[in-house]
């Protein structure tokens, strides 16, 4: 191949990789390399690699670029690299360490005098960080860099960071109105790199499950389907579905969420990627929590533990296992991380206060109560104010106030309600009849409880409408009659029931039925779902009535 064959290669990759023609692009790519090594095509290869699903070889690929960019003096090509190495390892578990070592090449080759490479070292920056007024802090000066520069891939990404740590800081408005430009420029085609676009979108979509905002995620997701539509990116908006899923299992669709989140699961697993923010294990081992099915949930939980968003499914495994202890001990770790006095830790100092109050550290609990007061306040978001109610409401129950405790869980389930987020609102129902029956109310306190478990049995949540509703019958109240959602099996459910029955495993499921073991899998969760049972064990106590049948 002589050199303008060379040339028309890095060309015909070049177009590869701008009609999303992945495959295409590695062959190009790997030619050039074979005949004329050069930063551009290992950098090339790399972006195709990791398109493909070949994460690691993607990887080792793109360190091989950023050494030949700085060896060829493009210190801005090479903090570029530096900061894609930064935030790709950041999201695997157990590589913190490497990540932040590039980091600090990103931030070496900033401190050179280039703009471009000031501007991606704080971009990097700002999506390793945790605190979201830091988050928004270091991309606003990406901003300003790009601003300065032109360069438009950061822009738009600087826009989208900066959007997402306002969203979360409580500046919501301001913090919507800089996704929403960062979506219009990334689906305009302003930056011509496919991950801009992948990465603004997960931004959007975080902030929309942060806000509950389903309307805008709706209207947005159209407009990045027409995108698709002449991009073909495949697996883009796969990192989507652990936030998607979040929003609908906070207005109450267990069913839509679970769907959700295994379909990204497959994806992902398809796909060979990473979770790119919120891993979606997590967040279904939290419905598998809330639905009793633990043995479900720890499974879910192995190998992604050490994860921020794992901290909820594994207290709530701890807790229903009465290990209050362990439970206080990964959410002392993780505010450790996150810093106490950070908005960030209100999540965690929301499920703390029930754990202090439990092991009788009133002390410890008014601290945490008082933090999580200050700083939902000047959050300034009503579900932080919520989560403070509650808080403030469970300390005051443990010191025997039960009349200032049932106003305070009242007025958090109102919040929840004017929110649209029924399964919360009916927690602190919940605990409102708790508050009621202290009271010497038992009247109003089963009533309370009954209306709660209907909420959470119509969500699929069984474990706490079981609770719910073992609370309403000790204060004499009726129970509801049974599971609304049991609904009728499909012939191929029936025969993975029958078959869990045998006491196979999803493997061995596969293999009987010549599927692959993650359909397997899903047709078991949605057995357990129509049944209304937590573990494989209830379920095959169901399998009589269908060869009886």
């Amino acid at each position: 191949m002589d050199g303008d064959e060379v040339d028309r290669r890095m060309d015909d990759a070049a177009s590869a990789v701008a009609e999303a023609r992945w495959e295409d692009a590695r062959l190009a790519f790997t030619e050039v390399l074979a005949v004329r090594p050069s930063a551009a095509a290992l950098d090339g290869l790399g972006r195709a690699l990791w398109w493909i699903g070949e994460t690691a070889e993607a990887i080792a690929m793109r360190t091989r670029a950023y050494t030949a960019y700085r060896r060829a003096g493009r210190d801005a090509d090479a903090a570029r690299i530096a900061t894609w190495l930064a935030i790709e390892l950041a999201s695997t578990p157990g590589r913190e360490a490497i990540a932040r070592g590039w980091l600090g090449r990103a931030e070496r080759l900033a401190s050179g005098g280039d703009p471009t490479a000031r501007g991606w070292f704080a971009l990097a920056r700002s999506t390793l960080e945790t605190d979201p007024v830091r988050i928004a802090a270091s991309a606003e000066e990406a901003l300003a860099v790009a601003r300065d520069t032109g360069d438009a891939a950061l822009e738009i990404r600087a826009l989208g960071r900066s959007g997402l740590g306002l969203v979360r800081s409580g500046r919501t408005d301001a913090g919507i109105a800089r996704l929403d430009e960062a979506m219009a420029a990334a689906s305009a085609g302003e930056a011509e790199e496919p991950e801009v676009f992948a990465e603004t979108c997960c931004d959007m979509v975080a902030a929309c499950y942060e806000t509950l905002d389903g309307r805008r995620l709706e209207q947005w997701g159209g407009v990045a389907e027409r995108f698709l539509g002449l991009r073909p990116h495949p697996t883009l908006l796969g990192f989507c579905g652990s936030c998607c899923a979040g929003i609908l299992a906070a207005r109450g669709d267990t069913a839509g969420a679970e769907r959700w989140l295994t379909w990204t699961i497959d994806r992902m697993e398809t796909g060979g990627h990473a979770s790119r923010c919120v891993e979606p294990a997590a967040r279904l081992a939290e419905l598998r929590v809330a639905q009793g099915r633990l043995e479900e949930a720890e499974r879910l939980v192995v190998g992604v533990e050490g994860r921020p968003e794992c901290v909820r499914a594994v207290v709530g495994i701890h807790l229903a296992r009465g290990e209050t202890g362990a439970a206080s001990s990964v959410l002392h770790r993780r505010l450790g991380k996150v810093g106490a006095d950070s908005i960030a830790a209100i999540p965690v100092l929301a499920m703390l206060v029930p754990v202090q109050v439990d092991r009788r550290d009133l002390a410890g609990a008014e601290t945490s109560v008082d933090r999580i007061s200050r700083l939902a306040a000047a959050s300034g978001d009503d579900a932080h104010r919520a989560l403070a109610d509650v808080a403030a409401a469970r300390l005051r129950l443990a010191r025997g106030e039960a009349d200032a405790a049932g106003q305070g869980f009242r007025s958090a389930a109102e919040r929840y309600d004017r929110l649209r987020m029924p399964p919360d609102a009916a927690r602190a129902r919940v605990l409102l009849a708790e508050a009621l029956a202290a009271s010497g109310d038992t009247g109003s306190s089963a009533a309370e409880a009954r209306a709660a478990a209907a909420v959470l049995d119509r969500a699929g949540l069984v474990a706490e409408a079981d609770e719910a509703d073992a609370l309403s019958r000790s204060l004499g109240g009726r129970g509801r009659v049974g599971p609304k959602r049991v609904g009728t099996l499909t012939k191929r459910e029936r025969e993975v029931l029958l078959l869990v029955a045998e006491g196979l495993t999803n493997a061995e499921i596969a293999e009987r039925l010549h599927i692959s073991p993650v359909t397997a899998g899903h047709h078991v969760s949605n057995v357990l779902g129509k049944l209304g049972v937590r573990s494989r064990t209830e379920a095959a106590m169901h399998a009589h009535l269908l060869r009886s049948g």
